[in-house]
C-alpha cells in the first residue's frame, strides 16, 4: 500500500482453525484529542434480528505506535472507548467465528467466511471516509491452496482471487462485501445486455457483467449446465428492470454442506448455503430435480435484491447505523415481491417449463393456505414486527403470525394479475419495479410506506384502492382463484397425500382423516413439532415436544402414523399415549375429516394463459 493509504486499515488474518479464530488489527492513524469511540454493528441488512455480533469478540486490546497498551473501556454491549491519542493507534482483537450460516462469520478446515458486520468495528466518526483492508493467507500448510472470493475493490497491487489489499470506500461499503477464504472452483460467464441510452446512438453500446458462482466445500455438479442456466436467469433480472445494470462484477459465494439452506443477499454478491447433493449432475441432464430448481430460485431471489433492497429500500433502512432495530411496514415489498419473482423468473426465462413453475406457486399457495396466522395478522403488521415475531418463532407462529414472505408472494401475484386485466395488458407489475428502481433505488431516495399506493393508484390511475387496503390492512382472503381463472388457470383443492406433501400437484391417494400436527422420529414413537388451531391434535390436547408413543394400542411412527390413523372412522374416538416431562398422560382425540389444504393449479385455456406466462419452452 502507498503512502497515500487511508488513515483506517484493517488486518485480518485466520488466528485459529482449531479455536474457530480469526484476528483483526485495526491501524488508526487519526489523532482524537476525545478518544476514538468503537462500535460493531447489532444487525445485518437482509436479516431482520438483533444478532449482537459483539458478544463474539473474546479479546480486545489497544496500543500506542511505541507498542505500550493503552485503557480501553466498555460502555455497553457493542461500544468500546479509546483514551485520547496524538498519533496512530491500533486495536487488536480476536473473534469467535464458528456459526454456519450466511449472517454471521465461521472458520473451520475447508473454508472461512465472514460478513463485516460480524467482523470490522466502525471508528464512530469517520464512516463516511475511505478504508483499507490487508486479508493475510494462513500460515498452515493446510491452508497451501486457499484463495479469497468477495467483491471489495482491489488495490492496484492485489489481484482477484489473491490474498493482499482492498479498498472500500466507506464503512457501509465496507461491510456489504463478504469475505471467503478457502479452497472453490469458479464457474464463470458474462451477460451482455445494450445500454439502456448509449452516448452515440449511432453505435450500439453494450454493458457487460462478469458473473463467478463460487463453489466451495466439494461438489461432483454439472458446472456448464449451471452456469447456462444461471446466465439466462441474471440476463432476465436484467431486462426486467431495463437500465444499465448497477454491477459490472458479481459473485455468488456457495458453501457447500451436507444439508444446509440459507442466502442473504449484498451490493454485488450473495453468500449462500446450500445442499451439495442437491445440485444437478450430468446423469440428470434431462431433466429438472426440485433440489436444483430450488437452488436457482434461490439464486434468482438473492440477485434481484442488487436491485430491490440493496439500492431501492426504505427510507428507514437507509438511515439505519445498525446498531438497533430499524421498523418498517414495508418488508412485504421487498422480500414478498422478491419472492414472486425469484420463480416466475425461471419460467420466463425457460430455465423451467411453465408446468414447473406452476408447481411451485401452488406449494406456495398451499403453505400460506395451511398457516392459520394469515387470519390474524397483516401482512404489514408481520412485516413491522419481523424483529419479534417472524425472526424469533416459537410454538405458536403456525396459528399466529403470516410470513411476509409467502403472504407478500401471493399479494405480488394478485398485484400483477390485477394491474394486467385493469390496464387491458398495457401494464403489470414489471412496470412498478421499474418504477421503483428509476425513481427511487437509482436516485438513492428511500421508499415510503405508501409508495405502492402512489405507483398503482396515482402513477398508474387503476382502480385498485380497495384490494391494496384489503391485501395490506386486513386478514381478508386474497382473490387467488378469481384472479388465475381470468388466466385460464384452475386452483384445484385436495387433501394432503402424507406428511411429506407440499402440495403443487395432484394426488393419486390422500388422507381421509385430519390430524393437525407435524412430528418427527424418536426413539420411541414420534415428537410433535408443530399443532395447527382447531384440528382434533389441538382439541385433544397434544402439544409441542410431546412423545407420542400410540394411538390406542398401536406404536406408532414417523413411517406408520398416518397410515394407522387413516384406518379409523370419522368422528371415531382415540386413546392417545404421550410422554410429556417424563410423565405418561393419555389424552382423547376425535377423528375429523381431512381438510382439503393442499393446493394445485391446471390449465384450462393455453390462450388466455400466455397474457401472463411465457410459451411453455424448457432449456436444458
Amino acid at each position: 500500500m502507498s503512502q497515500s493509504s487511508p488513515a483506517i486499515h484493517y488486518t485480518l488474518s485466520i488466528d485459529s482453525i482449531a479455536g474457530h479464530t480469526l484476528t483483526v488489527s485495526l491501524y488508526i492513524s487519526i489523532p482524537s484529542v476525545k478518544g476514538h469511540i468503537l462500535s460493531l454493528p447489532a444487525w445485518i441488512p437482509g436479516s431482520y434480528m438483533i444478532r449482537d455480533f459483539a458478544k463474539n469478540i473474546v479479546q480486545i486490546r489497544v496500543e500506542d505506535e511505541q507498542g505500550a497498551q493503552l485503557p480501553l473501556e466498555k460502555p455497553d454491549k457493542q461500544t468500546w472507548m479509546l483514551p485520547p491519542n496524538n498519533g496512530p493507534i491500533t486495536v487488536h482483537y480476536t473473534i469467535y467465528a464458528f456459526d454456519l450460516s450466511v449472517r454471521s462469520a465461521y472458520v473451520f478446515d475447508d473454508f472461512a467466511f465472514f460478513n463485516g458486520t460480524s467482523t470490522f468495528l466502525a471508528v464512530e466518526g469517520h464512516r463516511n471516509e475511505s478504508l483499507a483492508v490487508t486479508l493475510l493467507k494462513p500460515t498452515q500448510a493446510s491452508c497451501a491452496n486457499w484463495r479469497v472470493a468477495t467483491t471489495l475493490p482491489l488495490a492496484q497491487d492485489t489481484q482477484h482471487h489473491a490474498f493482499g489489499h482492498y479498498l472500500a470506500k466507506d464503512y457501509n461499503d465496507l461491510i456489504d462485501h463478504p469475505i471467503l477464504l478457502g479452497e472453490y472452483d469458479i464457474v464463470s460467464f458474462d451477460v451482455v445486455t445494450p445500454l439502456n441510452e448509449p452516448q452515440d446512438k449511432e453505435i450500439q453500446q453494450e454493458h457487460t457483467c462478469h458473473f463467478e458462482l463460487i463453489l466451495a466445500g466439494g461438489h461432483r455438479s454439472d458446472t456448464q449446465r449451471m452456469a447456462q442456466d444461471l446466465r439466462e436467469l441474471c440476463a432476465h433480472h436484467f431486462a426486467l428492470f431495463a437500465d444499465t445494470p448497477p454491477v459490472e462484477r458479481y459473485l455468488f459465494i456457495t458453501m457447500l454442506t451436507g444439508k444446509d439452506f440459507g442466502g442473504l443477499e449484498h451490493i454485488s454478491s450473495t453468500a449462500l448455503l446450500y445442499s451439495r447433493d442437491d445440485l444437478p449432475s450430468i446423469a440428470q441432464a434431462d431433466h429438472m430435480p426440485d433440489g436444483y430448481r430450488t437452488f436457482l430460485s434461490l439464486c434468482s431471489h438473492e440477485f434481484l435484491h442488487t436491485w430491490h433492497i440493496k439500492r431501492t429500500k426504505p427510507a428507514v433502512l437507509q438511515a439505519s447505523a445498525l446498531a438497533q432495530e430499524a421498523y418498517t411496514p414495508q418488508l412485504w415489498i421487498y422480500e414478498g415481491f422478491t419472492s414472486y419473482y425469484d420463480d416466475l423468473s425461471l419460467a420466463r426465462s425457460h430455465v423451467t417449463p411453465t408446468e414447473s413453475y406452476l408447481e411451485v406457486l401452488g406449494q406456495t399457495l398451499t403453505r400460506l393456505e395451511r398457516n392459520a396466522g394469515r387470519l390474524k395478522q397483516t401482512v404489514t403488521d408481520s412485516s413491522f414486527d419481523a424483529w419479534t415475531k417472524f425472526y424469533q418463532q416459537d410454538a405458536s407462529a403456525i396459528n399466529n403470525i403470516v410470513s411476509y414472505y409467502v403472504k407478500g408472494a401471493v399479494i405480488a401475484l394478485c398485484l400483477d394479475l390485477h394491474i394486467r386485466i385493469q390496464s387491458k395488458h398495457t401494464l403489470s407489475l414489471d412496470n412498478v419495479m421499474r418504477y421503483l428502481w428509476l425513481h427511487h433505488g437509482k436516485l438513492g431516495v428511500g421508499t415510503p410506506d405508501d409508495i405502492i399506493h402512489h405507483i398503482v393508484l396515482e402513477v398508474f390511475k387503476l382502480p385498485l384502492a380497495q384490494f391494496l387496503q384489503d391485501a395490506l390492512y386486513s386478514t381478508k382472503e386474497l382473490p387467488v382463484q378469481s384472479l388465475l381463472a381470468e388466466f385460464g388457470i384452475i386452483m384445484q383443492r385436495r387433501a394432503r397425500s402424507d406428511a411429506n406433501d407440499l402440495g403443487g400437484k395432484a394426488a393419486n391417494r390422500v388422507q381421509g382423516n385430519q390430524f393437525g400436527a407435524s412430528f418427527k422420529s424418536s426413539e420411541t414413537g414420534v415428537i410433535i413439532t408443530q399443532v395447527s388451531e382447531n384440528t382434533p391434535a389441538y382439541h385433544a390436547g397434544l402439544q409441542v415436544g410431546d412423545q407420542l408413543i400410540s394411538f390406542d394400542d398401536w406404536q406408532v411412527s414417523t413411517g406408520n402414523l398416518l397410515n394407522i390413523y387413516a384406518q379409523y372412522a370419522n368422528n371415531a374416538q382415540v386413546r392417545l399415549f404421550i410422554l410429556r416431562h417424563q410423565r405418561l398422560k393419555q389424552l382423547t382425540l376425535k377423528i375429523n375429516e381431512a381438510q382439503l389444504d393442499t393446493l394445485y393449479l391446471t390449465i384450462s385455456d393455453q390462450q388466455k394463459l400466455k397474457l401472463w406466462l411465457p410459451d411453455n419452452k424448457q432449456n436444458l
